[in-house]
């Protein structure tokens, strides 16, 4: 059997009642955090221009977008809600691939109204694409200069929108086929709006394969060449872990990484570690004379000592440490003009220099992230960190994972709305009728 054959069979074969408790639990909690991800997104800059290009279209009204108080095509409810899933920077990824679920939540929801789908069939397709993305994408390639995420992030669209479509086996591997030639993204944009547009558009192209392979249009199904000549160059590489205990616990779904602040994942490990000295050292910013960081060499492209707009700034080493040395925190609001521009923030951020470990693997988060802060009384503090809190080896706990959906929905919910929105997100699978779920999330008070 082919691979496209077996993760087909596996996307068509599995449903509700096959997927292990402790994953639907897991999926319930990442769709929260995209939620809320998306609904702060929705007021960002690029959310408000993405909705306002949509709107320019005049196109038919069949879905809602979240957070912008609007309805529009189905697909271009999904790339705007791709679009604004990753603009707040809370995506989760699995490393060190980064394939991530904001290539799952944003497709899956439109489709809620468009399909009618129960909460056990949004949580049934959303894991299943999940499974699929993550076992395609186990490899990274971002040594080439390419992003993960959206490169193997529009076959987790497909896969979602295939299951969510009840697309046969053959038109699955299709669809699939489909979306192998919309794959692309490159890291040259990190730190831009390109870069979200890049990921929510393998959400609109993994949505476009599924509804094409629907209508009977085929796509490759020789997944084996893609992988092994056109995408890791290597044909001799085993394949065969791909599909290894297919759909046997545990599933590939929890190599999913929980972002816990919005900017970039790369920074993740050091911001964990700053946290834990400022907690037991009570520093103040006057007491740190500087801040060394150890990264490898992808992770390096954070080193931005004077970022030049806020997005850039989510991307910059330099201006999270000033941060955290200034308020102790890592928020969305650090990340504004009146931030990038603020002089206490750009005399911290001179405190602070990025060693690339060129000896390291090319791939994201390599090697052990190390930080060494000297105080003005030259006590040289040094921590090491080889994973992030929230990585499968320190998993979130539910209550983390509530914390984290009330802080990033707090500028757009009311506390009733919010508490209303995590109940039913959490007891998904006992709702068959979502339509109020999707009204309050459209249209948030």
């Amino acid at each position: 059997m082919s691979l496209s054959d077996e993760l087909a069979s596996f996307v068509v074969k599995t449903s509700f009642e096959d997927i292990p408790g402790e994953t639907v639990d897991f999926v319930k909690h990442l769709a929260s955090k995209i939620v809320a991800a998306m609904l702060y997104g929705a007021t960002t800059r690029a959310g408000r221009g993405s909705a306002e290009y949509v709107r320019s279209k005049n196109g038919p009204l069949e879905a809602g977008i979240i957070g912008a108080k609007m309805r529009c095509s189905t697909e271009d409810a999904v790339l705007v809600n791709g679009v604004t899933a990753h603009a707040a920077e809370l995506e989760d990824d699995q490393m060190p691939c980064a394939t991530s679920d904001i290539n799952i939540f944003p497709v899956i929801f439109p489709l809620i109204e468009t399909r009618g789908l129960s909460g056990k069939q949004v949580i049934e397709a959303s894991a299943i694409g999940l499974e699929v993305m993550n076992r395609i994408g186990m490899r990274s390639i971002s040594s080439q200069g390419i992003t993960d995420l959206p490169f193997f992030g529009v076959i987790g669209s497909a896969v979602t929108a295939a299951k969510a479509l009840q697309l046969t086996e053959e038109q699955t591997g299709w669809a699939m086929g489909l979306a192998v030639g919309r794959a692309g993204g490159y890291i040259v944009n990190f730190g831009t709006d390109a870069h979200f547009v890049e990921s929510a558009a393998a959400c609109r192209d993994g949505l476009m394969a599924a509804e094409l392979a629907r209508r009977n249009l085929t796509g490759t199904r020789n997944l084996e060449k893609w992988l092994r000549e056109d995408v890791w160059r290597d044909p001799g590489i085993d394949l065969g872990p791909i599909t290894a205990d297919l759909g046997r616990p545990t599933w590939r779904v929890h190599e999913t990484w929980v972002k816990k602040y919005p900017c970039c994942f790369l920074t993740h490990r050091h911001i964990d570690l700053m946290l834990d000295i400022l907690k037991e050292k009570a520093l103040k910013p006057d007491r740190i004379a500087k801040i060394e960081i150890d990264c490898g060499p992808v992770d390096s492209t954070c080193d931005r000592p004077s970022p030049i707009d806020p997005e850039d700034a989510r991307f910059s080493f330099q201006h999270i440490m000033a941060s955290l040395m200034l308020y102790g925190e890592i928020d969305s609001h650090h990340f504004t003009w009146d931030m990038v521009k603020n002089l206490e923030i750009a005399s911290e951020r001179r405190k602070v220099t990025v060693h690339e470990k060129a000896d390291w693997p090319k791939e994201f988060m390599s090697g052990t992230a190390r930080i060494v802060v000297t105080l003005t009384d030259g006590e040289v503090i040094e921590r090491t960190r080889p994973k992030a809190l929230g990585s499968p080896d320190e998993p979130l706990t539910e209550d983390r994972f509530q914390e984290l959906f009330f802080k990033y929905t707090r500028p757009v919910l009311s506390t009733a709305n919010a508490e209303w929105v995590w109940r039913a997100l959490t007891g998904l699978e006992e709702i068959d009728r979502l339509d109020e779920l999707v009204q309050r999330l459209v249209y948030p008070e």
